[in-house]
């Protein structure tokens, strides 16, 4: 094998944060410096400084090939005792180099010295956030896959994530303001008095909208298609507060519309287009880190994650719904008939009754709209797709499922309703719909207005042979922009949860 030892290593410009099948930390190359080699390494803190502590410490570490726009993950490599991991990219350039095509193979390795001088070069250029970084990431224990979290009782057991949607980019102007929503979840994640006052969320769910590849309704739109997916991408990557986030906790996301084009769906029966095709290879791309051309069939993109005690599936709302007309409406389906089928599967067998049940998507659940309420077509929730709601709300009581929470987003306000379903002989479901307003969405023209929300609401329907009821009370979330934090306890297998704007 090539050994590579003159390198200019830094910390890697977006990341590290555990990936998606939660094997390793992924991270991004910097676009300014090129391609680059990474390598994820056990180290501990000898007072102050960090020290490789390598099982094998006089052999060779292998490297991995990060490149330009790809999250990349860098498996960790084995270590001697408790340890910490470290993620470094190493670019063939000095610092203020731009755009190198650099390629490193994949089985090339550094020596032992060269790359414990390398760390011990970047703690002394960049100690304070070196340090930081070991002393916040999450613990991850690479051997068993799982993150380490203190064991909690059964009466005592809590949790917190964050999750958000919409992230309209800034123009020449609003920077500050439109950076601000992840700003604040920035200081909740990482906070500067962190004393155990304030609660962080250990998770980011981001359910849509993370780019506009459509922001200037075609005015100003790249006129390159590649352009039009990328330059949205690589712009949400310089974020400074986001990358903040990034770097403390893993993030799941989802896509929605704008990821495509607005208010995207099926034109005709099973219909798609070039736009479709090229939305979806970049939200794979960039906020799954696999791009298709290395991925093979492509696979699902709904997916489940979580961590103690909770379980949350990611629901996809956008690219599986079926193509509307005023003929079909009643045999419309916004998750398909695979997506319904694996989202019972997961409530009824994959996940334990005591957890709490996060169902993330795009589109609002409930509360319903009072406009359009009598001719669903035009809507673009699941109150647009009366079949699906309904026979999931069906599903739901029908098997009294408890500890069920629907997140999601799309509309540009925020919404907290608890709701209950009375079915055949007498069963109840309960559960809480929480919708988070925009991180930024300065164009008040597409933001829902809360007049439209019926936040008190009672309604009937059929799913089957059987007639059901359902009962909506609710309130408006505090603020008009922001990350939405939901807190849960557990106390005596029943949870409860709270939500708040940051």
């Amino acid at each position: 094998m090539n050994t590579i030892s003159k390198l200019y290593w830094q910390l890697p410009w977006a990341g590290p944060r555990i990936d998606g099948d939660r094997s390793g930390w992924a991270v991004m190359p910097d676009p300014a410096l090129g391609n680059a080699m990474g390598v994820c390494v056990p180290v501990v803190l000898e007072a102050g400084k960090v020290v490789l502590k390598l099982a094998q410490p006089g052999g060779v570490i292998p490297i991995w090939e990060a490149r330009l726009g790809v999250w990349t993950t860098l498996p960790p490599h084995p270590g001697e005792g408790e340890v910490q991991h470290l993620c470094l990219l190493g670019y063939d350039q000095p610092e203020g180099g731009y755009g190198a095509e650099w390629v490193v193979t994949n089985g090339t390795t550094v020596g032992y010295p060269d790359l414990q001088r390398a760390v011990r070069e970047l703690e002394h250029v960049r100690a304070d956030q070196v340090i930081e970084q070991l002393l916040r990431w999450p613990a991850y224990d690479c051997t068993s896959n799982q993150s380490l979290v203190p064991a909690q009782r059964e009466d005592d057991l809590s949790m917190a994530v964050a999750f958000g949607c919409c992230q309209y980019p800034s123009g020449l102007m609003d920077k500050t303001s439109a950076e601000e929503s992840y700003r604040r979840l920035a200081d909740r994640v990482d906070p500067p008095d962190s004393h155990g006052k304030t609660v962080p969320p250990t998770h980011l769910l981001l359910l849509g909208d993370q780019v506009y590849v459509d922001a200037t309704a075609g005015l100003l739109d790249p006129i390159r298609l590649d352009d039009r997916y990328r330059v949205p991408y690589e712009g949400l990557l310089q974020i400074d507060p986001l990358r903040r986030v990034m770097r403390r906790v893993p993030v799941f996301c989802m896509l929605d519309d704008h990821e495509i084009a607005d208010n995207w769906e099926p034109f005709r029966q099973g219909a798609a287009g070039s736009l479709h095709d090229r939305g979806l290879a970049a939200y794979w791309t960039y906020q799954r880190m696999k791009p298709p051309a290395v991925m093979g069939p492509m696979p699902p993109i709904w997916y489940s994650t979580g961590g103690p005690g909770w379980s949350a599936f990611m629901a996809n709302t956008r690219t599986t719904r079926d193509w509307r007309t005023a003929a079909r409406l009643d045999q419309a389906d916004i998750l398909g008939e695979v997506q319904a089928a694996a989202l019972q599967d997961w409530l009824l067998k994959q996940v334990p009754r005591n957890h709490l049940k996060l169902i993330a998507s795009p589109a609002m659940l409930l509360p319903r709209l009072a406009e359009h309420a009598q001719d669903p077509l035009y809507l673009d929730n699941w109150q647009g797709y009366p079949r699906s709601l309904h026979r999931l709300l069906a599903f739901l009581c029908d098997h009294e499922i408890p500890n069920v929470c629907f997140i999601s987003g799309d509309a540009h306000i925020g919404c907290d309703v608890e709701f209950m379903v009375t079915g055949p002989g007498g069963k109840i479901f309960k559960a809480r719909s929480i919708h988070a307003p925009a991180l930024y969405a300065p164009l008040p023209f597409a933001n829902e207005n809360a007049w439209n929300l019926l936040l008190s609401d009672t309604f009937t329907f059929a799913s089957g042979p059987d007639t059901y009821e359902c009962t909506v009370e609710g309130r408006m979330l505090p603020k008009p922009q922001g990350c939405c934090l939901l807190e849960g306890r557990r106390v005596a297998g029943k949870w409860t949860v709270t939500a708040d704007v940051l």
